[in-house]
């Protein structure tokens, strides 16, 4: 947990950050959407950044031209091994001869801290159910008057008019008819924009950082620029600024409610000057970059130690099951190393390194079998990695396995097959296996550990040897394949000649029907490019391979089309009397986005939610989906929340 206390202060850095950048720089600009947007990204990425490390961007390393394939860590807790010797030259600090030590397990500052803060954390959630409580009590007291798109209710209560979500709330009885009117149209910009999101999001930030005064000042920015958003708004339409702001005052009465959009509130003063205030220059929006070389300030100071020998904090556990016979002080990095062709490469140079310090160069023997027995020393939050590394520049891709170990925690649940491609073969790519270590673990001799490991591997490898020569002979029998998706030896192959699943084990779909890679290949016979991520789809399964590939043809969702298109091609049909069921088998969008199994919602509205039916024929039907002459337009939203609806009155 001692990652825990370095997390939170970092968040709190950032947060103070953005906060003081806001406050001394963007807070006096009319730039009210811009810094809606500012609030709500930045504030977000806070809690990104401290996990993000720029190391990868500035600190380039000798051997950063190597791809490693990395094995991931075990970290099931294991009973102490018996002791071992190890051979000289490892980094010093680690013993001769480990012992076992009884785990007694006490609390440390950053438990302490993580329970300190925990504790806030419930009080605030508290706080924040007794708003919500509040809020569905008061609803439940009110009377519902409207329901168009927004639902607007009227209470009993001394409070200002108020908007939650889709709802407006206000007392008639305390107000004028003419009042009423620029209210209703404050609250309605709050309802329109979503801004209960900003709220809600306000609350949670406070909620995580409850002991941060900088998470207090977002919050209380967010609300009061939601404020300048909607008084903005009204003032468009409103020909007395004077009259607008008399308005406000006489508005302010009863509780302020927090959670809620509330009209009259969010300090009064700061809002009439910013009314009074002439509009900033566009040019002034470049203060909006002036962030950029803060934040990368920010992220250079909490990037990790550099390599060398310091630690580096742990953030991470996995939960692989690992033998109870591994031994805890020793780390077992094993593999087989064959060519494309499952040729084993004997007599390769791989070194060793430990937190990246040369160790020792070992070599692979005649089977390709490579074997080293290092010792670890886990150390309580913090971790330290093993590399064996091989690069060649002339007759093989570089590759690297890694092992990382941390204390208390237990590791190298695997071990690995890998195939490295002479630089020739440009088409293939290094690929990699492994199995995992606790078959191996549950019935070794330790004293016989490098024997026994090679048989292991050797036992397993036909699977893998297999799949390997499979892709090759692709490779060699498809050279110029142009084929989307190729079935070859009961295996699908894509457009880049890669492996991407088996028949019978991966489904495949165009434009959400069952096909064949034929159908797939036709639809796409004009397209020789490659297809990009709205055209192909895909579910990953185990070994980087693919249960199931959706193909499109068409695209889910398009501008609003030029208004020439619409004339003459829409029949507007009666959403009372319109079968949903009918969607099953025709093409149909819904609120501007088409529906589609496996690669959108693939929704069908209930009867009552439909409120619009349109039938989108000829070449209007033609620029959403070349492949139909018509297609149903459904819309369940307000007219205003349909994406890109086409201008329907042009028809």
């Amino acid at each position: 947990m001692s990652s825990f206390p370095d997390y939170l202060l970092k968040l709190s850095v950032g947060l103070a950050l953005i906060a003081l950048f806001y406050h001394l720089i963007l807070r006096k600009l009319t730039f009210y959407n811009d810094n809606r947007r500012y609030l709500w990204l930045y504030s977000f990425l806070c809690f990104c950044f401290p996990a993000f490390n720029i190391n990868h961007f500035i600190a380039p390393e000798r051997t950063s031209a190597r791809v490693f394939v990395q094995s991931v860590p075990s970290i099931t807790r294991v009973a102490a091994p018996e002791a071992a010797t190890f051979p000289p030259g490892f980094p010093p600090g680690f013993p001769a001869a480990p012992s076992t030590v009884a785990e007694t397990w006490t609390w440390s500052t950053a438990d302490w801290i993580f329970y300190i803060w925990l504790a806030g954390v419930a009080v605030m959630t508290l706080r924040l159910l007794a708003h919500i409580r509040s809020y569905l009590r008061i609803r439940s007291q009110s009377r519902l008057i409207s329901d168009d798109g927004v639902k607007i209710f009227h209470f009993d209560l001394e409070m200002s008019p108020f908007s939650f979500g889709r709802a407006i709330f206000y007392n008639p009885h305390l107000h004028k008819t003419d009042e009423l009117q620029d209210m209703i149209l404050h609250e309605y910009i709050h309802v329109q924009q979503w801004h209960s999101l900003d709220v809600l999001w306000s609350e949670i930030l406070c909620i995580i950082n409850w002991f941060n005064p900088f998470a207090w000042l977002i919050r209380s920015a967010i609300r009061q620029n939601l404020e300048y958003i909607a008084d903005q708004k009204v003032l468009e339409n409103h020909p007395d600024t004077k009259a607008y702001q008399y308005l406000l005052l006489k508005a302010a009465v009863g509780p302020e409610f927090s959670l809620v959009n509330q009209f009259g509130y969010h300090s009064l003063k700061q809002r009439f000057v910013m009314m009074n205030k002439n509009a900033s220059p566009r040019a002034l929006t470049a203060c909006f970059l002036f962030i950029l070389p803060l934040l990368a300030v920010m992220l250079a100071a909490f990037r990790p130690d550099q390599p060398g020998g310091k630690k580096v904090r742990n953030f991470w556990k996995t939960n692989v099951e690992v033998s109870e016979r591994k031994p805890r002080n020793l780390l077992h990095m094993a593999g087989l190393l064959l060519d494309e062709t499952g040729t084993p490469i004997a007599g390769l140079p791989l070194e060793v390194k430990h937190d990246d310090i040369y160790i020792k160069t070992i070599k692979t023997d005649k089977d390709g079998f490579y074997f080293a027995e290092l010792p670890v020393k886990p150390e309580e939050g913090v971790s330290h990695t093993y590399k064996i590394i091989y690069d060649d520049p002339e007759h093989y891709l570089s590759f690297g396995s890694e092992e990382t170990y941390h204390g208390g925690f237990n590791f190298g649940e695997r071990f690995d097959y890998y195939f490295i491609r002479k630089r020739s073969m440009a088409d293939l790519r290094n690929h990699y296996y492994s199995v995992l270590s606790k078959p191996f673990y549950d019935k070794y001799n330790p004293s016989n550990t490098r024997t026994e490991l090679k048989a292991y591997l050797l036992d397993n490898v036909k699977p893998y040897r297999e799949e390997m020569a499979l892709r090759v002979d692709f490779v060699k029998t498809h050279r110029w394949s142009n084929n989307v998706i190729t079935l070859y030896k009961g295996a699908y192959f894509d457009r880049k000649k890669q492996l991407v699943g088996y028949e019978g084990e991966m489904k495949i779909f165009l434009d959400g029907k069952k096909a064949t890679p034929r159908e797939v290949n036709d639809a796409f016979k004009n397209y020789p490019y490659m297809l990009n991520e709205h055209q192909e789809k895909r579910n990953w399964g185990q070994n980087n391979l693919s249960t199931e590939i959706t193909y499109l043809t068409f695209p889910l969702y398009r501008d609003a089309p030029p208004a020439a298109l619409v004339k003459g091609n829409v029949q507007v049909k009666d959403a009372k009397s319109f079968d949903p069921a009918r969607l099953k088998n025709e093409p149909y969008l819904l609120d501007g986005f088409r529906q589609v199994y496996g690669a959108s919602s693939n929704l069908i509205p209930e009867k009552q939610e439909i409120k619009r039916v349109m039938l989108l024929k000829g070449r209007l039907a033609k620029y959403y989906d070349s492949s139909v002459n018509e297609i149903w337009w459904i819309e369940t939203r307000p007219v205003n929340e349909v994406f890109e609806r086409p201008d329907f009155a042009a028809k």
